[in-house]
């Protein structure tokens, strides 16, 4: 499927690449080097044994796959929505869907019902592919009540996950039995322009679909890769999710580019993730900036670069802080799913580059892979190669409902604030998006939440606080306890995800990121008193017994 008629590939010049191609190239140049790899600690986070590929394995693994995807039935430019947690399955899955000519679309950890369920009917999923468990979420589990509700879905496929009416189990695809028959994907024009990855875009109005052929991702990929630029040596210690477009572009692509070995980590535990990196001999990190303290304490000699990204101008400055010994450190601006932007320091100012900015070290005939400027009502606005153009589906900018839109020229408005800075060549952000709420780098449109709470009949106003890790809370006040858990019941059925409850306990079940609250000694028992307790409850049995 080709947007726009085509012209989107065209704007990147060169980026020519597909996903499938640049996997073939490094499966083909080394076949027996470490490609791909689990954290060591998988197992107590998301479950099962961590896994180790090398570039050869992995392409047999996707070649798999993307032919059992094919045998379902599964034609061309059809959408499979995933939800993984960041792990080898992940980016298999993501590969196999690009090979068999599918179109992925992520799904978020963070989304309850709610946002899934919307999400499938307005990419016209025809199949999701998931695993068992990512921290406390059954995703397989939930993902087959999801479909119920989408008449599109055909299949529910999961990969390590349990047994379950109605989902597909795929694990004999992850067994490697050598001979495999190869699958290829004829397709129409140029292949680097056919849309391989749909995204979700937070925006005050809801989520919109941001849709980027093989060449806007190597656009994304082509930043990163400049940024860190890793040699096939390289070990990459990746923490982003895998369903944005910064997961992607600043982690696989650049992994592909270069060809070296890649270890995911799901980001539930930065202190773990600080103490692997010597034992794993990781010389490139790329981590969410409001996580990057843990850096500055590890022991890892071998780190060289370390690629921050920053979703807020607060975390832009706490980055100018960190300074570890013999490590670079370059900060990337995510302005949601349309696009990444470099970072600088303007008069003390934490702000972004301004302009057209091809990531090049040197002056040269390099694309133009994102520009950005300050629109006429104060907010920022984005272009270039690896920013989409087109909405998606096909068609729904004559729809209802919000799509993705950009002007004449290209650019995509984004909800958060910028000004220039007289010269400097830099826009001065604001902290946040407007109309939008960040809960941990995932976006959810405050109307939205407002809209659960209110369909909740609730008798309290979500409030929207600022966090220190997650970016920002929704929580609230209520008197009485037992109007606090049934309020917290009927917003689950809206379908949001609730953590914990306001003025309550935290939720049973695993705590689904590292606990590092001390833990309060057991109160010492009683004896006496238990004794006590003991006999005057014998007692009143007896009396019940005798009638009394």
């Amino acid at each position: 499927m080709i947007l726009g008629g085509g012209k989107a590939g065209a704007r990147s010049g060169q980026a020519t690449a597909t996903l499938d191609g640049l996997l073939r190239r490094a499966a083909a140049s080394r076949p027996d080097a470490p490609a791909l790899a689990d954290a060591a600690n998988r197992d107590a986070l998301i479950g099962g044994a961590p896994r180790t590929l090398t570039w050869a394995e992995l392409d047999r693994l996707v070649d798999r796959l993307a032919g059992r995807l094919r045998e379902l039935g599964l034609q061309p430019d059809t959408v499979v929505a995933t939800q993984f947690p960041l792990c080898t399955e992940a980016v298999a899955s993501m590969l196999a869907i690009a090979r068999a000519g599918l179109i992925a679309a992520p799904l978020p950890l963070g989304w309850g019902r709610r946002e899934v369920v919307a999400h499938l009917k307005t990419v016209g999923a025809r199949a999701i592919l998931t695993c068992g468990r990512a921290g406390p979420l059954d995703c397989a589990d939930m993902m087959r009540f999801a479909a119920a509700e989408v008449f599109s879905i055909r299949f529910v496929l999961s990969l390590g996950g349990p047994s379950l009416d109605g989902v597909v189990p795929l694990d004999d695809v992850l067994a490697d039995t050598g001979g495999v028959e190869p699958v290829e994907t004829v397709r129409a024009g140029e292949p680097a322009h056919h849309v391989v990855l749909v995204t979700a875009e937070a925006t005050p109005q809801g989520h919109v679909s941001a849709a980027r052929s093989h060449a806007e991702l190597a656009a994304g990929g082509l930043a990163g890769f400049m940024t860190l630029v890793p040699d096939d040596g390289a070990v990459i210690a990746a923490t982003l999710a895998p369903d944005s477009f910064a997961g992607m572009a600043l982690q696989v692509v650049p992994w592909l580019m270069a060809g070296c070995r890649l270890i995911v980590h799901p980001p539930f535990a930065p202190r773990v993730f600080a103490d692997l990196l010597a034992a794993d001999g990781v010389t490139h990190v790329v981590i969410p900036a409001g996580l990057a303290a843990c850096l500055a304490a590890a022991d890892a000699p071998r780190v060289r670069h370390a690629l921050l990204v920053a979703r807020r101008s607060s975390e832009i400055a706490a980055a100018q802080d960190l300074r570890p010994a013999g490590m670079v450190i370059d900060t990337l601006f995510a302005a949601g799913e349309a696009g990444i932007v470099r970072t600088l320091m303007a008069d003390g100012t934490p702000a972004i580059r301004a302009g057209a900015d091809s990531f090049a070290t040197s002056a040269g005939q390099s694309p133009v892979l994102v520009e950005t400027r300050a629109g006429t009502d104060g907010m920022l606005e984005l272009a270039g190669a690896m920013v989409p153009r087109a909405a998606f589906p096909p068609g729904a900018e004559r729809g209802t409902t919000p799509g993705w839109t950009v002007d004449a020229a290209g650019f995509r408005a984004f909800s958060q604030s910028a000004a220039p800075i007289k010269g400097a060549g830099a826009l001065a952000i604001g902290e946040r998006a407007q109309g939008i709420v960040a809960v941990g780098g995932r976006g959810f449109s405050e109307a939205d939440i407002r809209a659960a709470y209110a369909e909740a009949g609730g008798e309290i106003a979500p409030v929207i606080r600022p966090d220190p890790v997650l970016g920002q809370r929704v929580s609230g006040v209520i008197g009485d306890g037992r109007a606090v858990m049934g309020l917290a019941g009927r917003l689950e059925a809206t379908g949001l995800t609730m953590l914990a409850v306001p003025g309550g306990n935290r939720r049973a079940g695993p705590i689904p990121f590292e606990d590092t609250r001390v833990k309060e000694p057991a109160a010492a028992r009683d004896a006496l008193a238990d004794t006590q307790a003991a006999l005057e409850q014998l007692l009143q049995v007896a009396r019940s017994a005798a009638g009394r």
